[in-house]
């Protein structure tokens, strides 16, 4: 069997501390590069990694992808790039519009040449569907995307200028590179954040703060997406995915008030009403849904849980929870 050299950059954040725990089970693999800029000081993300005769071996590289140099280190050798480092928090972006299309879209476009020149057989690309933003019903692949909404946030506009860039090359047979437009991640990793909505909710609700609520946004259905079917989602792309393809990567469409009505099954809640977010704060406000009917139509079966996500998490933080509001022994 020949085995692979996988990079994962931004390798110590929510998806990528749980992905390099999963991939070295594997038996295909056996080098596992991960490339991070300790911004968020995740430190504990390198904890207690697998090691053995068996396992494959770890490599970590403090690294930056709007280093050049680093990243054509970071590639040497290596045959599969999933390239996750990015910023995610939609609204601070807004904020952080410089340092966005710098890490977002500079960063990639140097992440890709670095791979084309390193000889990187495949490429995968996160995205999210948060690019549909803007956007009413359900939303495939192939959907029009309204661009007046993308550009008006760094953070969506820069993901579609960096699956445009990674398709340019695909198309151009440079490499081969499929892209991944992933809805908001739940569920528990090492690296774990609380910026998106199910964490965030659960995490106010460990604490006792009163969830907060856009008052008009209690019924509006998004995508979403659980860490375990991410992790396998990016496997199975990087076996069968075509290159120069788009996927939608979505375990449910779910609405504020199913996520929150899940939560309660575990945790009794306060909710308080925010009727006038700020500007930076109203990103794609349109009610809409993802299909991920092509990632299916491959043979990909999405397996995750919303109500079982939400307990584990609630279980790491068992500690810590109030007992006037737990509902469970």
């Amino acid at each position: 069997m020949v085995k692979k050299r996988i990079l994962v950059t931004g390798g110590l954040g929510h998806i990528g501390s749980k992905l390099i725990r999963e991939y070295a089970k594997r038996k295909d693999v056996e080098l596992i590069r991960i490339l991070d800029n300790l911004s968020t000081q995740r430190y504990p993300s390198l904890f207690d990694l697998l090691c053995g005769e068996d396992i494959p071996r770890y490599e970590f590289i403090e690294g930056d992808v709007r280093d050049r140099e680093d990243c054509e280190r970071a590639c040497d050798g290596i045959d599969v790039v999933l390239h996750l480092a990015a910023l995610t928090d939609a609204p601070r972006t807004v904020e952080k519009a410089r340092e966005t299309f710098d890490i977002n879209l500079a960063g990639t476009l140097k992440m890709v040449a670095s791979a084309i020149n390193s000889g990187v057989k495949k490429f995968l690309l996160a995205s999210t569907t948060s690019v549909y933003g803007g956007t009413e019903g359900v939303v495939n692949e192939t959907s029009e995307l309204n661009m007046e909404e993308v550009n008006k946030v760094p953070y969506t506009a820069t993901r579609v200028l960096a699956e445009q860039s990674l398709l340019y090359a695909a198309k151009a047979k440079l490499i081969d590179g499929e892209i991944l437009r992933m809805g908001t991640i739940f569920g528990y990793s090492p690296g774990m954040r609380f910026h998106t909505a199910v964490n965030r909710f659960t995490w106010q609700a460990i604490t006792n703060q009163p969830l907060t609520i856009w008052a008009d946004a209690i019924d509006q259905q998004r995508p979403y997406l659980a860490l375990d079917d991410a992790i396998r989602a990016w496997r199975f792309l990087e076996k069968r995915g075509e290159s120069g393809e788009v996927y939608n990567v979505v375990t449910g469409n779910y609405t504020v008030r199913q996520v929150v009505e899940t939560i309660q099954k575990h945790l009794y809640l306060r909710t308080q009403d925010v009727s006038n977010p700020s500007p930076s704060q109203i990103i794609n406000q349109r009610s809409y849904s993802a299909s991920a009917e092509k990632i299916k139509n491959l043979g990909f079966e999405f397996k995750g849980n919303l109500e079982k996500s939400i307990a584990e998490t609630i279980r790491h933080f068992d500690g810590i929870i109030p007992e006037g509001i737990k509902k469970y022994k």
